[in-house]
Formats: structure tokens, sequence, C-alpha cells
């Protein structure tokens, strides 16, 4: 069954959105700000909560979050780094998708 544009772009959404936000978090954590990261991570928990279970965002996303509260920052902040990596392939991914669907439409 094909994938509609409506569904892959709410996923391209939602993947610039955790990106967005482990930009931000990691940015906390590399300059030792305390602060806001608890902020973050539940505001990527929002958004891993509206994936299915074996979705590779949510995966990049419980990675994340699971390293800031379990490891020290020097730590967290590469693995927040290479979540937030991985997420930027999936973006560049979906927005091929999009061009592919809408190629398709138009032809």
């Amino acid at each position: 069954m094909p994938v509609s544009l409506e569904q892959v772009a709410q996923e391209l959404h939602k993947a610039e959105q955790a990106h967005d936000l482990l930009s931000e978090l990691e940015s906390r954590l590399a300059a030792g700000d305390q602060a806001e990261l608890e902020r973050y991570m539940t505001h990527l928990e929002q958004v891993e909560q509206t994936l299915p279970e074996p979705d590779p965002l949510r995966l990049l996303i419980e990675d994340a979050v699971g390293s800031v509260r379990a490891r020290d920052a020097i730590k967290a902040t590469s693995d927040v780094s290479r979540s937030r990596s991985a997420i930027e392939g999936e973006i560049s991914t979906l927005r091929g998708a999009i061009q592919s669907i809408q190629a398709r439409a138009d032809a």
C-alpha cells in the first residue's frame, strides 16, 4: 500500500521537531546548562509517544533521552549528537520521499 503525501509530511514534521529539540538539548548539555534539560526531554518524550513502537525516529529519541538521564554530560552530549545526526538523515530521506510522491502525482 503506497504511503500518502500527508503521512510522509506528518512524519517529516515530527522528525524536524525532534531535530530542533535535540539540537537545543545538545547545546545546553555542551554548555553545562542543566536548568532546561528536563523541559526539552519532556518535549522529546511527547514527540516519541506519537510514533509507533518500531519507528527509527522513536528509537533515536529514546536513546538520546535515556542517555541524558543515565550518563555524565560529556557522554550524553555525544549520544544526543549522534541521534540528532541520524535524524538529519531521516529528514533528508523523508524530503526525498515527498519529492518522489509529488513527481508521481505530477506525471
